[in-house]
């Protein structure tokens, strides 16, 4: 019998860590509440262009779902209003991993 990865691990992980945020969709539907577990320095290394060149790393912010928690799945060009940050972050990537979790990859959104 399958696991349930959403029912039995990503659900009871959520209650414990993931805080709330407004989701605003890049097509211009109505924003909605989420949770979701915030990352504000995630590292991801870059491979180098060439043979002995050194590997590249880059810091982003990150945010674990549940893809349960969206209406439609998430793009690029996403938004994401977090309430504890009182700052808005865009999609930069979104990278499902096929149990029913996404990892979406922000950028900062500067204020005006």
């Amino acid at each position: 019998m399958p696991v349930n990865w959403d029912r039995h691990l990503l659900t009871p992980l959520e209650k414990v860590f993931a805080e709330p945020g407004n989701w605003r969709p890049r097509d211009g539907s109505e924003p909605y509440d989420i949770a979701g577990i915030f990352d504000r320095a995630y590292t991801q290394d870059i491979a180098p262009l060439d043979d002995g060149d050194p590997t590249i790393n880059t810091t982003s912010p990150v945010l674990g779902v549940r893809d349960a928690v969206f209406r439609v799945p998430p793009v690029q060009g996403d938004r994401l209003f977090l309430y504890r940050d009182n700052r808005v972050y865009v999609v930069s990537d979104v990278q499902p991993d096929s149990h029913g979790g996404t990892k979406l990859i922000l950028n900062r959104v500067k204020s005006s």
